[in-house]
């Protein structure tokens, strides 16, 4: 026999995987241009204001994770480190 605990549901870390799953395959299907983990190399600063703009307000997520390197050449690299 299985208990389970008073308002515990035991599918609700099954949803959150087949949410994940499901933005890796519109990542994959869709060919987005920003995803977690994605590198920009050689960006300018309209690039990452398009960046943040298309990530915040198109795709309508709360929060984005950038990370932006400053090259030898001065160049600006462009990582995308988490988009919620």
């Amino acid at each position: 026999m299985i208990n389970f605990r008073k308002g515990y549901e035991p599918n609700n870390s099954k949803n959150d995987l087949v949410k994940k799953l499901q933005k890796i395959l519109d990542i994959v299907y869709n060919d987005e241009q920003y995803y977690p983990g994605s590198f920009h190399t050689d960006t300018d600063l309209s690039q990452v204001t398009d960046a943040i703009f298309q990530i915040l307000f198109n795709e309508h997520n709360k929060s984005v994770h950038i990370i932006i390197d400053k090259n030898p050449n001065n160049s600006l690299d462009m990582t995308i480190d988490k988009i919620e």
